[in-house]
């Protein structure tokens, strides 16, 4: 009985090896968040406010969503991939079905004109996260 536990124990120790070893590491696709980038993708030829000021002037506010009075901030992730290309937009917090299908729509319908991303030399794949804020003005 001693003899079994050790081994079921030997073999449950051996499992995150097994799948270590068995998983290839790409450096070249592998995705990288923002913050381990040297040099961090660029929207155009513009600073890192670009592309939010870009988001702010294309956005469309839902007037179904003005008349009901929702607001609030959409957060979506997306890749920038080593190519410049803006890609895989999730939604990861919602507000509202209106707000959230704008938030998205607007994200996507950006031109393609990044500058990539570069880790030790090499350009490469990065994640945003990125939010897209619905306010209404505020009546005095």
């Amino acid at each position: 009985m001693m003899n079994m536990r050790k081994l079921i124990l030997l073999f449950l120790l051996m499992i995150p090896g097994v799948v270590a070893f068995g998983q290839e590491q790409k450096e070249e696709q592998e995705v990288i968040p923002m913050t381990y980038i040297k040099a961090v993708p660029r929207f155009g030829e513009g600073d890192a406010n670009a592309f939010s000021k870009w988001v702010n002037e294309h956005k469309i506010y839902p007037e179904e969503a003005k008349k009901a009075g929702i607001q609030g901030r959409v957060t979506l992730r997306f890749t920038i991939t080593k190519d410049g290309k803006l890609t895989n937009v999730e939604l990861l917090r919602g507000v509202h079905p209106l707000l959230d299908e704008e938030a998205i729509r607007v994200v996507k319908s950006a031109p393609q004109k990044w500058t990539p991303g570069r880790k030790k030399g090499k350009f490469a794949d990065v994640t945003y996260v990125f939010p897209v804020v619905f306010q209404l003005p505020k009546d005095d």
